[in-house]
C-alpha cells in the first residue's frame, strides 16, 4: 500500500463526560465557602468582614493576574515567549492565601502563582525580565517563564520536578521553629504532586515535628490530563493528612474570602497544631501549559460549568454588593492593568541577555578548572562556527 492509498486518522482524544462542579455542593462535601456563585455571602462560613482595602487589593491583584495571563499567552503564541503556564481560574486561591500572610513569612511557589509575586510588591518589568530570560532579574534569566522567585521578597522559586520541594518547605519551617522565631511558611502545589513520595515524606515529617507550614494544594481537577479519580482513590486530598495527624481543611478555591479565612485559621493554629494541609478546590480554565491541548481530555461543557464559578466574577459581585466597586472602576482597572503590562513588556525587552558562557557561572561558589575548560571549549566552538 502506498502512502497515497493509506488512510491516516488523526487522534482527536476522548474527553470524559463533565463532572459536577463540587462547589455547588460545598456544604455536603465539607468545603468551606463564604460566597455563592453570584458573590453574595450565602455560603456555609461567615463573612470574615475584611477591610475594604484588603478585598479591593485582592481583586485588583486577581485582575492583574488575569490580564497578565491573557497577554502572556499572546506573547507565547506570537513567538516572543518560549513557554507559558496559564493560571486563569486559579487567581483567588493563591492571591487570597498570600494576602493572609505577613511580609516576613516565606513562600515556596509552584508555577501558577504570579499573584503571590505581585502581592509582595514585585515590579512587572522584573517579572517580564524573567519571562524573556534577561539577566537583570533575580534568577538571571535561567528559568522557564513563571518559575519565579526572589529572596528579597521571601519567595523561593519552585523546581520543575513536581512536588520535589515540599520536604524543603517543611524543613525550612522546622529550622525556624528550632531557632525560636515566629516565621511561618506556605508551600503551593497541585493535586498531581500528592502522588509523589515527597508529598508523603513532607506530611509525615510535619506530623512528627509540627513545623509552622501551610501545605496549600491547588486541586484544579487535572494533573495535566489525569483527572482526580485517576489520581487517587481517596474522596479528597485533604483527608490524606489524617494518616500523618496533620490538620486539614477543604476550601472553595474560587472564593477569596473563604481562602483568606482558611489560611488565617491555619496560621493561627500553628503554635499548637503545627502544619495544616489546605485543599483548595478550584479549576484551571485554560491550558495546562502552552504545550497542552485540553480539548483531548476534557469537554467544553465542563469548562463552561466551572466558568460560572469564576473567582473574578464572584469577587466583583461581592464588591458590588458591599457598594465598594462600580462598573466604571472596573473598566478603569482593566485599562490600567493593560497599560502597565505593555510598559513592562517594552522595558523588559530592552534589557540585555546573558551570553552562552553564563551557564558556567554560579554552578559552585567559586569556579574550578573543569568548568573553566568547558567554558573555553564552548566559546572556541562558537567562535569557529561564527555564532555569537
Amino acid at each position: 500500500m502506498t502512502m497515497q492509498e493509506s488512510t491516516i486518522t488523526q487522534f482527536e482524544g476522548a474527553p470524559r463526560p463533565p463532572e459536577p462542579v463540587p462547589l455547588e455542593r460545598a456544604d455536603d462535601l465539607g468545603i468551606v465557602q463564604v460566597l455563592d456563585r453570584d458573590g453574595l455571602p450565602n455560603g456555609n462560613h461567615p463573612d470574615p468582614m475584611l477591610d475594604r482595602s484588603v478585598v479591593v487589593k485582592m481583586y485588583e491583584t486577581m485582575v492583574m493576574v488575569a490580564e497578565l495571563d491573557r497577554i502572556g499567552w499572546q506573547l507565547q503564541r506570537s513567538g516572543r515567549l518560549e513557554f507559558w503556564i496559564p493560571s486563569r481560574g486559579q487567581e483567588a486561591a493563591h492571591v487570597a492565601s498570600t494576602a493572609a500572610l505577613d511580609p516576613s513569612d516565606w513562600i515556596f511557589l509552584a508555577d501558577r502563582e504570579p499573584g503571590s509575586f505581585i502581592w509582595r510588591g514585585a515590579q512587572l518589568t522584573q517579572m517580564f525580565a524573567q519571562f524573556f530570560g534577561r539577566r537583570d532579574e533575580p534568577l538571571k534569566g535561567r528559568r522557564l517563564p513563571l518559575l519565579l522567585g526572589d529572596r528579597r521578597l521571601n519567595i523561593v522559586p519552585c523546581t520543575t520536578q513536581v512536588g520535589s520541594y515540599l520536604p524543603h518547605a517543611a524543613g525550612a519551617a522546622w529550622a525556624a521553629k528550632l531557632q525560636g522565631d515566629d516565621t511561618r511558611f506556605i508551600v503551593y502545589f497541585g493535586d498531581g504532586a500528592t502522588s509523589r513520595g515527597e508529598f508523603h515524606s513532607a506530611l509525615n515529617f510535619a506530623g512528627i515535628h509540627r513545623p509552622p507550614v501551610v501545605f496549600f494544594c491547588q486541586n484544579n481537577g487535572w494533573a495535566v490530563s489525569t483527572p482526580n479519580d485517576r489520581q487517587t482513590a481517596s474522596d479528597t486530598f485533604a483527608e490524606k493528612a489524617d494518616a500523618y495527624k496533620v490538620r486539614s481543611v477543604r476550601v472553595d478555591g474560587n472564593d477569596p474570602l473563604a481562602v483568606f479565612a482558611a489560611t488565617t485559621a491555619a496560621l493561627e493554629a500553628m503554635p499548637q497544631e503545627g502544619a495544616t494541609l489546605i485543599e483548595a478546590v478550584t479549576y484551571r480554565l485554560g491550558f495546562h501549559t502552552s504545550s497542552d491541548n485540553p480539548d483531548l481530555y476534557r469537554s467544553e461543557e465542563e469548562v463552561a460549568n466551572w466558568k460560572r464559578w469564576d473567582p473574578l466574577d464572584r469577587t466583583r459581585g461581592y464588591l458590588m454588593h458591599r457598594e465598594w466597586w462600580s462598573d466604571e472602576q472596573d473598566e478603569a482597572l482593566r485599562e490600567s492593568c493593560v497599560q502597565q503590562l505593555r510598559a513592562a513588556i517594552s522595558a523588559a525587552e530592552q534589557l540585555p541577555k546573558e551570553g552562552p558562557e553564563a551557564q558556567f557561572v554560579d554552578v559552585f561558589e567559586a569556579s574550578n578548572w573543569m568548568l573553566d575548560d568547558q567554558q573555553q571549549v564552548l566559546l572556541d566552538d562558537l567562535a569557529g562556527s561564527g555564532a555569537s
